[in-house]
C-alpha cells in the first residue's frame, strides 16, 4: 500500500479500532505504490444508472500529464515543484526502473536508471525549490544498500551521489523523510530500535549524526523529529534535546506535525470520525465522519488542507477540507491514487493506457 488509495468503492461497515490503527501506518507506504486501482465503479449491466455528483471545489484547473509515456513505461509522480513539473519512478514492462523529470506536456529528462536485477527502489524525494534528492535501495543477494543522490531540477545533467552509504534509512511516508534545512540533507536511520537522525551537507561531504534517539522517530518539519504514525505522539527537537507529548482519549490515533494533528476517533469500534487540532490540543475540529478516509500521511497541507476519500455513488471521490473555510468541497468524482506534496495536490484517473495523472497547486489559493 502507500499514501494514496485505490480509489475503489468501500463497503460502509463497522471498521475495529485495529485496524484503523494499520490504516494509519499503511498511510506511511501508500505513497510508493505503483498498482493502480480502478478509479470508479460501473454500473452493472440492467441497474439504474449511477449519478456521479459534479465537483463543487472552485479552485485552480488541474493540469494533466499522460501515465503512460511514449517509450511504454508507466510513470508515477512522486514530488511535484510545481503543477506543471514532476519527478517520479517510471517502470518499464522489463522491469527497468527509472527517475525521471516530467513537464505537462509528457516529455522527459531521465535522471537515473537502474536495471531489473537491482530491484531498485526510490524514496524520499525532497527539494527546497532549487535542488532535488531522493534515496536510491538496491537489493542483491538478500541484502539492501541505500544511497543519498541529488541533481538540479533546471538541469538534465548527471546527477550526484551525495552518500554512497546511508545506512538503514526510515521510511514513514511523510512528506519529511528525507529533510533539507539550512544547506544540508537530513533523514532518520533505524538503529536498532533506536533512531540515527543522520546529515549530510547538500554540496556532500562526511556524514555526521545530528542526534541519537531512543525508539523509532522519523524526521518532522525542522527542527523536530517525531515517533512514527500508529503509536503515542512524542515529539524531540533535535537541536535542543527538548521534547513534548500530544495526548489523545482512548480510541484514538493521532498523526501530527509540530503545529497540527489530524486524529482518527472511533466509538464503540466504529470509526466515528476525523478531527483536526493543535498539538496541545487546542482548536479541536471534527472534518469528516466515518465515511472519509485520509489519503496522505501528513495531517494536513499547507497547514490548511486536509485531502479525503469519501464513499460516494459510483466512486470514490476526492474531497478537500479549507481548515480556513471550513468548507469541505469535491475535487474529483472518481480519482485514485492520491498524493499531496510541496503544496501540491494530485491523483490519477483511468488504468492501463487510459491513465492520467491530474495536479493542483493550492498555494495559489493562499
Amino acid at each position: 500500500m502507500s499514501d494514496q488509495f485505490t480509489g475503489r468503492r468501500r463497503r460502509q461497515s463497522t471498521v475495529s479500532v485495529a485496524r484503523v490503527v494499520a490504516l494509519v501506518v499503511a498511510f506511511a507506504v501508500v505513497a510508493w505504490l505503483l498498482a493502480l486501482g480502478e478509479p470508479a465503479r460501473q454500473a452493472q449491466s440492467g441497474a439504474p444508472p449511477i449519478t456521479i455528483a459534479a465537483p463543487t471545489w472552485a479552485g485552480p484547473k488541474p493540469v494533466d500529464v499522460p501515465g503512460v509515456l511514449a517509450d511504454g513505461a508507466t510513470y508515477t509522480p512522486r514530488l511535484y515543484l510545481d503543477a506543471r513539473t514532476s519527478v517520479g519512478v517510471a517502470t518499464g514492462a522489463d522491469g527497468t526502473v527509472r527517475v525521471i523529470l516530467v513537464s505537462a506536456n509528457g516529455s522527459f529528462t531521465e535522471l537515473r536508471r537502474r536495471p531489473p536485477a537491482d530491484y531498485a527502489q526510490f524514496n524520499g524525494f525532497a527539494t527546497d525549490g532549487t535542488t532535488l534528492v531522493w534515496m536510491e535501495t538496491v537489493s542483491r543477494n538478500g541484502s539492501a544498500s541505500h544511497s543519498l543522490w541529488s541533481a538540479k531540477w533546471s538541469s538534465a545533467g548527471t546527477p550526484t551521489a551525495l552518500v554512497s552509504n546511508a545506512g538503514d534509512p526510515r521510511f514513514a511516508g511523510l512528506s519529511t523523510d528525507v529533510v533539507i534545512s539550512a544547506g544540508k540533507v537530513m533523514w532518520a536511520s533505524d538503529a536498532a530500535g533506536h533512531t540515527d537522525i543522520r546529515q549530510v551537507a547538500l554540496t556532500g561531504g562526511r556524514v555526521t549524526s545530528a542526534r541519537w534517539l531512543d525508539g523509532e522517530f522519523a524526521l518532522s518539519a525542522p527542527p523536530y523529529a517525531v515517533t512514527t504514525p500508529g503509536g503515542p505522539v512524542n515529539f524531540m527537537n533535535i537541536a535542543t534535546g527538548e521534547s513534548f507529548r500530544v495526548l489523545v482519549g482512548p480510541g484514538e490515533v493521532a498523526v501530527c506535525d509540530p503545529t497540527w494533528c489530524r486524529v482518527t476517533v472511533t466509538e464503540n469500534g466504529t470509526l466515528a470520525g476525523i478531527d483536526l487540532m493543535h498539538t496541545d490540543g487546542s482548536q479541536r475540529t471534527r472534518i469528516a465522519g466515518g465515511e472519509s478516509t485520509p489519503t496522505i500521511t501528513d495531517p494536513t497541507m499547507l497547514d490548511r488542507f486536509v485531502p479525503l476519500a469519501t464513499d460516494r455513488s459510483g466512486g470514490v471521490g476526492l474531497n478537500l477540507y479549507d481548515l480556513r473555510t471550513g468548507r469541505t468541497d469535491l475535487v474529483a468524482p472518481a480519482a485514485a491514487n492520491v498524493g499531496g506534496r510541496n503544496g501540491i495536490l494530485w491523483w490519477s484517473t483511468g488504468t492501463g493506457a487510459e491513465l492520467v495523472w491530474h495536479a493542483v497547486d493550492l498555494r495559489e489559493l493562499a
